[in-house]
């Protein structure tokens, strides 16, 4: 039994490898032009200004767009001080890489009896990859936070066994609370498991993650003037249909996009998209009736929750109002978490329900690959027109003064080349 026992861990452990390498593979695939010619995401040059300017402490602690982002930080120093600026761009988009991998690395070294066979964890694994937007967030450390946050939601169904990951798991609760604002919302969940298992492992979490928030909220939390700091139940419904319903069906494409473009203009102009709203409460119903129906299904209710939630925060915090979540290629960052957690739901599903909805949660998830592989790679680019960065960085040695574009529309940095 023992060498059974260890050859089905060597053998889980040189199939989570392999996975991890090839989804590597193909999140570098997707955006060659990026690897080729380097760039920052947007804000993350401004993260690496301040870096070059400010001395390292003041650096790590600096905080932008209301709170604390410690992973950018990090990675832009580690940007700063480990090579020449030329290859900047490169530390924190391996960085990025790192974290992206995380959610999925999490679910192949589980040793929950849901994620036992290898093919359940090779669907959860391709449906992480494939269905949610991700193209805002992929090579680049700007929104690591959004993976931290997509790993705590996970780590809250996973086991508490004693030894395994426990301390990596802390870590990742902690750094999730001091990367953004998001994860304060799961704060009450692990709470609940808290007061539901009774184990010491769940309360060293609970602790974890509440303590991070604390650090956050108290001392480096403001309010954004950019933030909307309001929405509305029907928007949400809206978006959640949108989101969680038809981009992950559908993809973006010529033929969805008008459709999208359509709700839009409903909600831009305060009209009450009927259809979008039933279709998103006879969802949420019919969820509701499983959990209440099949015992078996109702720890996927924590993925449940923790989306539902995930998009209400970011419904009411959003950078912008909230008819840009319509917009085809936008505001992926704030989708990406709860359409992760409705892709577990659905694995989950499939190990927990009787047989006819087994099969039907198995003939959707092979639906959802074939759409959204063709949509992971059908894609703007990441890139946007901006020139190279180590081609800018030639230029300085040439003119001290000029500025380094970082994004479209006038985005750029000032640094002065050693």
């Amino acid at each position: 039994m023992k060498i059974t026992i260890q050859n089905y861990y060597d053998k889980k452990k040189y199939q989570t490898f392999f996975l991890l390498l090839v989804i590597a593979c193909i999140h570098i695939t997707r955006s060659p032009e990026v690897i080729i010619e380097s760039r920052f995401w947007a804000e993350e040059g401004g993260f690496f200004l301040n870096a070059w300017l400010s001395n390292p402490i003041k650096s790590l602690f600096f905080s932008y767009g209301g709170y604390l982002n410690l992973p950018v930080n990090g990675a832009t120093l580690l940007a700063k001080w480990c090579v020449p600026l030329k290859y900047a761009p490169y530390v924190t988009m391996i960085i990025g890489l790192l974290f992206q991998l995380l959610p999925t690395f999490l679910i192949l070294t589980a040793k929950d009896k849901w994620l036992s066979s290898f093919k359940i964890r090779l669907l959860a694994a391709l449906l992480l990859l494939f269905v949610p937007e991700s193209l805002e967030i992929s090579l680049q450390s700007l929104h690591i936070q959004f993976q931290l946050t997509l790993a705590t939601a996970i780590i809250l169904i996973l086991d508490t066994q004693p030894t395994h990951q426990r301390w990596f798991k802390l870590s990742i609760l902690f750094l999730t609370a001091l990367s953004g604002v998001i994860s304060i919302i799961l704060i009450p969940l692990y709470l609940c498991r808290c007061l539901i298992d009774k184990d010491r492992p769940r309360i060293e979490q609970f602790i974890t993650l509440l303590v991070g928030n604390i650090i956050q909220f108290s001392f480096f939390y403001t309010s954004f003037n950019q933030r909307q700091y309001h929405t509305s139940f029907t928007d949400f419904l809206s978006i959640f249909f949108a989101k969680d319903i038809y981009l992950p069906l559908f993809g973006n494409n010529s033929l969805s996009n008008p459709y999208l473009l359509y709700l839009q203009s409903l909600v831009k102009n305060q009209q009450l998209p009927i259809f979008a709203c039933s279709v998103s409460i006879f969802v949420l119903l019919l969820l509701i009736y499983c959990f209440y129906n099949y015992p078996r299904t109702r720890l996927a209710g924590y993925l449940l929750i923790s989306a539902l939630l995930n998009l209400a925060l970011s419904t009411f915090g959003a950078i912008g109002p909230s008819y840009w979540f319509f917009e085809p290629y936008f505001n992926q960052r704030y989708a990406f978490i709860n359409q992760s957690l409705m892709c577990l739901l659905l694995v989950y599903f499939i190990y927990s329900l009787p047989k006819l909805g087994k099969y039907f949660c198995i003939t959707l998830s092979i639906w959802l690959l074939i759409a959204n592989t063709y949509n992971y790679y059908h894609f703007v680019s990441h890139s946007y027109g901006v020139p190279p960065w180590r081609q800018q960085i030639k230029l300085i040695k040439q003119n001290p003064n000029i500025n380094i574009a970082i994004w479209p529309k006038g985005w750029f940095i000032k640094i002065h080349s050693d």
